[in-house]
């Protein structure tokens, strides 16, 4: 598995740079074969963030789910899900997972990408999430509508850390108009928050349980306030790479859908190749929470984000997600 950092653009330009497309040759250099074919396995390349749960597809991978359909997948690393939009739609990278605020907002600025499956959400029940808003010792902050007017760090502005932690705010009764958010990403962002140049951060696993171990405050698990069970990543690809090879969309998603299956009967194993591939010591996330995987798109949570996106000023026109999700 090869893994390479996917810089990190303007939002702008990553559409305009994406809107440029790929030829069909590159669109279509993966297809070919099916499971059982018997042929060369096809290169095929998806983009992930380097965070815990990506040892979901690391796992599927030595598993075999994705060889078994005639698939050799190498894994790159990006900042956000929004970093990863333009390399899917030119072609470089076939598949990548992104959160539905990102995806809404490609599809809202005319870049045709589509979900091929579910990959992680948060949790609906219990008390505790598997992404929260840490605020700092020094702050003071141990509540939502205590974050109104403090400084921020999300991995991607206008993203769904923002919008969940802005819901959250107002439905514990702050006003978020006077949040200044700051984007880092997830790995700067504990020693931000040690410095003082934040008073919180939005972060998931595995930043969340150290934050918390250090002896950090949540102040809000944002997603379970907002829409609780939202999906936090979707797999996606392009629309020009899902009509001129089908074939290979078809058996990505039947390798995922096993690996998803896998990932939720097997949290430690997820775990085990979680801190392998962030190459932490063994058992560095033995303690960490685990996101829910499953294959249940969860569009009306889906459905609601586009609503709270609306409202925001995050969409132009209403959220398109009848042609973001595959057909029922």
């Amino acid at each position: 598995m090869l893994r390479k950092l996917v810089p990190v653009l303007a939002a702008t330009t990553l559409v305009l740079a994406a809107c440029g497309g790929g030829d069909d040759e590159a669109a279509g250099s993966a297809s070919g074969g099916g499971e059982g074919g018997g042929g060369e396995l096809r290169q095929v390349t998806a983009g992930l963030l380097p965070v815990a749960v990506t040892g979901a597809l690391v796992a599927g991978i030595e598993q075999g789910f994705f060889e078994d359909h005639g698939l050799d997948v190498t894994i790159e690393t990006g900042q956000g899900g929004a970093a990863l939009l333009p390399a899917v739609a030119s072609g470089e990278m076939e598949f990548a997972t992104s959160n539905p605020v990102s995806l809404l907002q490609a599809r809202d600025q005319g870049l045709d990408v589509r979900v091929v499956g579910h990959w992680t959400s948060t949790l609906e029940e219990g008390d505790e999430d598997v992404n929260g808003v840490v605020a700092s010792a020094a702050s003071g902050v141990t509540s939502a509508a205590g974050l109104a007017g403090k400084r921020i760090a999300v991995n991607t502005l206008n993203g769904m850390g923002q919008l969940t932690i802005d819901e959250a705010v107002r439905q514990d009764g702050g006003d978020p108009s006077g949040i200044s958010y700051v984007e880092l990403p997830f790995p700067d962002m504990p020693a931000a928050l040690e410095a003082g140049n934040v008073d919180a951060v939005w972060v998931p696993e595995p930043f969340l349980t150290q934050l918390i171990a250090a002896g950090n405050p949540v102040a809000s698990y944002s997603s379970k306030e907002s829409v609780p069970g939202h999906p936090t990543q979707l797999f996606f690809t392009s629309g020009q790479l899902a009509e001129s090879d089908p074939q290979l969309v078809e058996d990505f998603t039947a390798a995922l859908e096993e690996t998803l299956t896998w990932a939720d009967e097997n949290p430690d194993a997820v775990r085990e190749a979680g801190a392998e591939f962030l190459e932490l010591p063994a058992g560095a996330l033995a303690d960490v929470r685990i996101e829910a995987f499953g294959t249940d798109l969860r569009r009306e949570q889906i459905e609601r984000m586009g609503e709270l996106m609306v409202d925001a000023g995050l969409l132009d026109g209403e959220p398109d997600v009848e042609g973001l999700l595959p057909e029922e």
